[in-house]
């Protein structure tokens, strides 16, 4: 019988060599598609379901699929005792989807989703093991990514003064307005909690 870890090790190196292939036929034909679906409209302004494909989402979906088989290889004989084994597979497949909605968006709104996505999962990977020490580091895990939330919330209510949150389309008022660069600077902070950088790092040795 086929395990689990060797079925979508397999499945996320094919979509990840498939992905890859994508994304230099994009590059190659300068082609990128932009799919939108408005899901609300309240008085201007609108919430709009975007998603982004150019060769470097894709080209970022392709390694977050290859880490991600490589992950799931390794766990394959590394936890091979561990009986929930299948609870930590469906936690890393969540981790990936949330990770690929993140890259997909140009919308502040969506990437907001994903970013909860990751960091809930972030927090059930991390207490994965269930022990005291695992609690504290997931529970400082779950507080520095609520500064990164902080930041993109008020990056979301800003962005209502301008009737829309897709930020693609605003990148040329970025360079000379100020509040759209105050936007850009809360974007950053909210970055560099999720990606463990100094002064926020503290949760990723923890």
């Amino acid at each position: 019988i086929l395990s689990i870890c060797l079925i979508f090790f397999v499945l996320f190196l094919v979509m990840s060599v498939s992905l890859f292939l994508m994304s230099m036929n994009f590059m190659i034909m300068d082609y990128s598609l932009i799919l939108e679906y408005e899901l609300v409209s309240l008085n201007s302004s609108s919430l709009i379901m975007t998603i982004l494909l150019d060769w470097m989402s894709l080209l970022f979906m392709s390694f977050v699929l290859f880490i991600s088989s490589m992950v799931i290889n390794y766990s394959d004989e590394y936890m091979s005792g561990d009986l929930n084994i299948k609870r930590f597979i469906l936690l890393v497949i969540m981790f990936v989807l949330s990770m690929m909605f993140l890259i997909i968006s140009p919308n502040l709104i969506s990437i907001l989703l994903g970013w909860d996505g990751l960091g809930l999962v972030s927090y059930c990977l991390v207490i994965y093991y269930q022990n005291v020490k695992s609690f504290n580091a997931g529970m400082l895990t779950a507080l520095s990514n609520r500064i990164g939330d902080v930041a993109l919330l008020m990056a979301i209510a800003w962005m209502m003064n301008y009737g829309s949150w897709n930020y693609v389309f605003y990148l040329e008022m970025m360079k000379n307005d100020f509040s759209m660069s105050f936007i850009t600077y809360l974007v950053l902070l909210a970055a560099m909690t999720k990606s463990a950088q100094i002064p926020f790092s503290s949760w990723l040795p923890a």
